[in-house]
Formats: C-alpha cells, sequence, structure tokens
C-alpha cells in the first residue's frame, strides 16, 4: 500500500490532477497542531481501552514528535494527500510500519477527526479575539477619559443635532463592541463540545471512551449524538455571523473617523505613521488604514454568504461540500483579529482637535436643550416650546444671527405669538447659560453629560478587568487540558510535550 493512497483500499490511485482538486491541505496547516492534538488524545484513549499496547502508543507519540519537529514536511509535495488526517497517518505508518501505525485511526473517521480540529482551534481563536476586543476597550475607555471635557457634535442624518461630552461617543462604541464580546463569548458553550468518538455517522461497536477525550482535549461537554456532531456546522455559522457583526459596528466606526478626518471636518488628526502619501499629489494624507478596515468587513460579510451557500444545499450527514466551511471560517478570524488590533492602535494615536471641534458647532445645536429648558421653567407643552424653538432658530438664521442673539423686544414678540404670554425674560436667563451648563443639566439615564460620562467610565473600568480576569480563567482551563493530556502521556513517553 502506498503512502499516498492510504484510503484508497478498494480504489485504483487517483489522478493527480483529482487529488490536487480535492486536497484540503492547504487550509489544513490551520489545524495541523489540534489535529496532531486530537489524535494524541483519542489514540492515549484507545490505549487505556485496551485496542493500543503502551509500546505501540509510545511509537505512534514517538513518529508523531519527529513530524512535530519537522513541519516543513507538510509543505512537501503536500498535494499527494487528500488533508491533513492522511498526511500525518501516512507519516505515522512510514515510520513505524502499518502493523503499529495502521492502528492510529481506529474508531474515528474524518468526519469526526476534522470537525474535532476545527472546534478546538476555533476555540483558541475566539480566544484570541475575545482578547483583542478587550484590549480594544480598553482604548477607548482611555479615550473616554481624556475627552470627557470637549464638547462635541453629535450627529443625525449627518445634520447636527445636539451637543454631548466626546467621552460619550467612546463610550458609546464601547458598549457595543461590548455586546459583541458577550455574543462571540456565548457561543463557546456551543464551540466547545467533543464530536470525537462519533466516527463517520453513527458511532462504532469498539469500546471507546468519549468522556476521556473530551476532558483530555478540555471541551466542556459531548456533541452526543454522533449524526449531529459529523454532519452539523453551525457553530461555524455562529462564529462567523458573530464576526461579521462586530465588524459592521467596526466599519461604521471607520466611516465616521474617516469623515471627521477630512480638512472639511478636521475634528481628528492622524499621526503620520498611520497615514499613507498619494503616489501623485504631495499633500495628500490619506487614512488608508481606516477605509480598508471598512473595506475588509466586506470579507467576513462573504465569508458568511460563502458558508451559508455551502451548509443550505448540503444533505444530512458528512459530505465533501463541508471541506468547504474552513477557508471562510480562516478568512474571517484572521481577517477580524487584524482589524481589531490595527483599529486599537489608529485609535490610541489618532489625536482631538479641540479649537476645530469647538468653532465647529452651529449655536442651534442647543435648541432641544433650549425647548426642554423652556418646558421645565415655564410649564410650557412640548410641542409649543418646539414651536417657539423652531421660530427663533429661523429668525436667526434669516438674519444671519447668532442663536443666542436674539433680542429682549424679538423673544417677547414670538413668545405672544405662540404662546399668547411674554416668557422673555425665562428666555432671555436660558439664552444666558452656555453649552456646558445647558448639557450638564441633562439628567436620564445614560445621556450624554459629563457627571453620566464620568460615572459610566468608572462602572466600566470595573466591568473590563471583570471581563479580563473572566477570559483568562476561560485560557487557563485550555492551557490546563493541553497540560494534563501533556501529563497523562508523558508518563508514558518520556519529554512529550504538545506544541
Amino acid at each position: 500500500m502506498s503512502e499516498e493512497g492510504i484510503y484508497r483500499s478498494r480504489l485504483e490511485p487517483a489522478f493527480p490532477e483529482a487529488t490536487r482538486y480535492t486536497s484540503s491541505i492547504k487550509e489544513d496547516s490551520w489545524i495541523f497542531y489540534e489535529d496532531i492534538e486530537a489524535t494524541i488524545a483519542h489514540d492515549f484513549m484507545l490505549m487505556k481501552q485496551g485496542y493500543i499496547t503502551e509500546d505501540q502508543f509510545k511509537k505512534i507519540v514517538s513518529a508523531i514528535k519527529k513530524l512535530l519537529e519537522n513541519k516543513e514536511l507538510v509543505q512537501t509535495d503536500t498535494y499527494k494527500y487528500e488533508d491533513v488526517h492522511e498526511l500525518i497517518e501516512s507519516f505515522v505508518i512510514k515510520e513505524v510500519g502499518i502493523e503499529i501505525g495502521g492502528l492510529v485511526h481506529t474508531a474515528r473517521s474524518r468526519n469526526d477527526q476534522v470537525v474535532t480540529a476545527v472546534r478546538l482551534k476555533t476555540r483558541r481563536e475566539v480566544f484570541n479575539i475575545l482578547r483583542e476586543i478587550l484590549d480594544l476597550e480598553k482604548t477607548l475607555l482611555k479615550k473616554a477619559r481624556e475627552t470627557i471635557d470637549v464638547l462635541f457634535p453629535f450627529y443625525t442624518h449627518l445634520q447636527q443635532a445636539q451637543a454631548a461630552p466626546l467621552s460619550h461617543y467612546f463610550l458609546g462604541y464601547f458598549d457595543i463592541l461590548m455586546r459583541d464580546f458577550d455574543r462571540i463569548a456565548e457561543s463557546l458553550k456551543r464551540i466547545n463540545l467533543n464530536p470525537l468518538g462519533s466516527v463517520a455517522i453513527v458511532g462504532t461497536s469498539l469500546k471507546v471512551n468519549r468522556e476521556l477525550t473530551t476532558k483530555l482535549l478540555g471541551f466542556h461537554g459531548l456533541l452526543e449524538n454522533s449524526f449531529d456532531a459529523v454532519s452539523s456546522r453551525d457553530f461555524i455559522l455562529e462564529t462567523v455571523s458573530n464576526l461579521n457583526i462586530l465588524m459592521l459596528n467596526l466599519s461604521r466606526m471607520m466611516e465616521d473617523l474617516i469623515i471627521w478626518l477630512t480638512s472639511e471636518f478636521g475634528f481628528f488628526t492622524l499621526p503620520d505613521e498611520l497615514a499613507f502619501p498619494s503616489s501623485a499629489m504631495p499633500n495628500k494624507k490619506n487614512p488608508c488604514i481606516l477605509e480598508l478596515a471598512r473595506a475588509r468587513s466586506g470579507r467576513v460579510f462573504s465569508s458568511l454568504a460563502q458558508l451559508s451557500m455551502v451548509c443550505k444545499g448540503a444533505p444530512s450527514g458528512y459530505v465533501r461540500d463541508l471541506q468547504e466551511t474552513k477557508p471562510p471560517l480562516i478568512e474571517a478570524i484572521e481577517t477580524v483579529k487584524e482589524t481589531l488590533k490595527i483599529v486599537r492602535i489608529t485609535v490610541e494615536n489618532m489625536r482631538e482637535n479641540r479649537e476645530r471641534i469647538r468653532s465647529s458647532m452651529e449655536q442651534n445645536i442647543i435648541a432641544l436643550d433650549v425647548a426642554e429648558r423652556i418646558i421645565e421653567e415655564a410649564r410650557v407643552p412640548f410641542r409649543l416650546a418646539h414651536k417657539l424653538v423652531g421660530e427663533m432658530v429661523k429668525r436667526s438664521l434669516k438674519d444671519g444671527r447668532g442663536f443666542k442673539n436674539i433680542k429682549e423686544e424679538e423673544l417677547k414678540e414670538v413668545s405672544l405669538q405662540i404662546l399668547g404670554r411674554d416668557i422673555s425674560p425665562i428666555l432671555l436667563n436660558i439664552l444666558s447659560k452656555s453649552e456646558e451648563t445647558l448639557v450638564s443639566l441633562r439628567t436620564s439615564a445614560g445621556a450624554g453629560c459629563q457627571s453620566n460620562d464620568l460615572k459610566m467610565i468608572r462602572e466600566r473600568e470595573k466591568m473590563i478587568e471583570d471581563y479580563y480576569s473572566k477570559l483568562n480563567e476561560m485560557i487557563q482551563r485550555d492551557r490546563d487540558a493541553k497540560k494534563f493530556l501533556e501529563g497523562q502521556v508523558a508518563r508514558i513517553v518520556e519529554g512529550f510535550s504538545l506544541p
């Protein structure tokens, strides 16, 4: 039996073109270590169950150690193999012979083998993404603290709407991304389940111990139904769907910053180290990083669409279509990790232009705040207060005067016209207040004002430390499981360790 075709018991050798077309070996390098880890855990279980002797297990592990020390072998003549599973098993057979190497795949199929490795790898990549989210969140909180004293124009319909501390913007995205964190973290209880031992589709008559491999690999439970275990990829769809939502949120933030970095707005400045020039125009300082971050949300959306198309047409049970779920998963995860990191670096290093922000604010940005003061101080129904302030804005714009420069006689005329009574002294008093004072009078929970924002910053600083602690506990459980497997194997194979 040739080392290139250990699966082809009843078939003649495949055409090289056919093997190359069907091979997943390129993307399988992503799960190389996890596939080896699951193989060792499975074979350790087989030894405990009496299907492999201790001496045979030693030889199998020694062969795998040699492969780990020469990972470049994975990149040599790779398309001889259908996948990394065949490559690993073939290598072991070549090293120790088929009498021993042929035991490696006992009570196992590529069907449960691949999904086990993908679940392991996805779990760890989710940990990486969660840490990147928290690192970005920490940066957003730092920015919020730094800008709590900067009054900033908030927009609806891309028109100035109301003023609030700039910290309110960064706190808003902190909360948005924390929901992304929660969604992704919560999905781990569906990702971190053990399919190993389900074999091809309906399990095995051999006496396997699935609970042992669950413990050895750090899964928190079994995917009990074998048919479900090998044929379902909803955990991949959920993962990429959550990453898609995260990227859409980041993309909207990038859109804001790109607009505010323009010379027309000039609210922020990027350092030269994060900007890029034009090949032709010497004056240009382009926010290419932000544009690419915005555009790369499309990669993750495309990955989700690709996965959806693969899964929607696949019949129940394992089919080779499911091989095509790995590339979009890898693409989504790598894109998100890179984007989170570069967004954090950008937010850390961009600087707000306080004078430009202040000078850009229209006087009538406080119109709603004025209307609310009229309601509070003159006991006027909201709709009449809205109409009154609207007339004040109209007159100030018509005459090219500032909103606050309407004279007492006009205020009397407008209030008599709208309300049928003179409240000009109240109006003068309200208009005499600074924007900061009017903003500070907001009392609703979560409203944009310094006191609320400071309270939210303090609460979220405590929250993020708690989230870091919980993430570290999850990562430590993964490491503990790996150490447990290493320890069990090291009792038999001297010097054994996992990568």
